[in-house]
C-alpha cells in the first residue's frame, strides 16, 4: 500500500500535479530568439515562463507559455510583446503581457487556448532595420559615425 502511495505521488510531481496550470500558446510572426524558460511578464513583475516554441503551419512561431494562478485567467484583449530586457545581450528576450483594465477586458481565455497574430508583437532586431536600407543610405550612414569618431579624437578623457 505504501509503494502504490509512493508511486502515485511520483507520478503527480513528475506529471506536474495533475495539469491545473494555465497555459497558453501565442502566435508570433518570428520568435525573436526566445528560448524555452524565458520569463513572461506583466507589470515588470514575472509571472510565467516559455515552455514551448514551435514552428505553425504558416510558419509562424507557436509560443507555449504559463502564467501563474494570480493571473490567470488571461482576459480577451490582452497583448503578448517580445522584448529584450537589455541591450547588452543577443538572446536576452522576456513576453510582456499588457492586461487591459476590467472595463475593456474581454471573456476569459480557457487555459490551452491560442493567441492570435493580432493580438502578438515580436521584437524587430537592429539588423532588420539596417537591411531596410539601400546602399547609398548605408553608406552615407557609415560617413555620419566616422564623423562623430573624427568629432571626439583626441577629447575622450574630456567626453567621458
Amino acid at each position: 500500500m505504501a509503494l502504490a502511495g509512493a508511486v502515485i505521488l511520483i507520478y503527480l510531481l513528475l506529471a506536474g500535479g495533475g495539469g491545473d496550470e494555465y497555459e497558453i500558446t501565442a502566435e508570433f510572426e518570428n520568435a525573436s530568439q526566445l528560448v524555452n524558460g524565458n520569463e513572461v511578464i506583466v507589470g515588470g513583475a514575472a509571472v510565467g515562463k516559455v515552455s514551448k516554441i514551435e514552428l505553425g503551419d504558416s510558419g509562424q512561431a507557436l509560443v507555449t507559455f504559463n502564467v501563474q494562478e494570480d493571473f490567470a485567467p488571461l482576459p480577451e484583449g490582452t497583448k503578448a510583446t517580445v522584448r529584450s530586457y537589455s541591450l547588452s545581450g543577443v538572446a536576452n528576450r522576456q513576453v510582456h503581457l499588457t492586461i487591459p483594465p476590467d472595463n475593456q477586458a474581454g471573456a476569459p481565455i480557457d487555459s490551452g487556448s491560442t493567441m492570435t497574430q493580432s493580438d502578438t508583437v515580436s521584437a524587430v532586431d537592429l539588423d532588420q532595420i539596417f537591411n531596410t536600407l539601400d546602399a547609398e543610405t548605408v553608406a552615407n550612414l557609415k560617413k555620419v559615425i566616422r564623423g562623430f569618431e573624427i568629432s571626439y579624437e583626441g577629447v575622450g578623457k574630456q567626453a567621458n
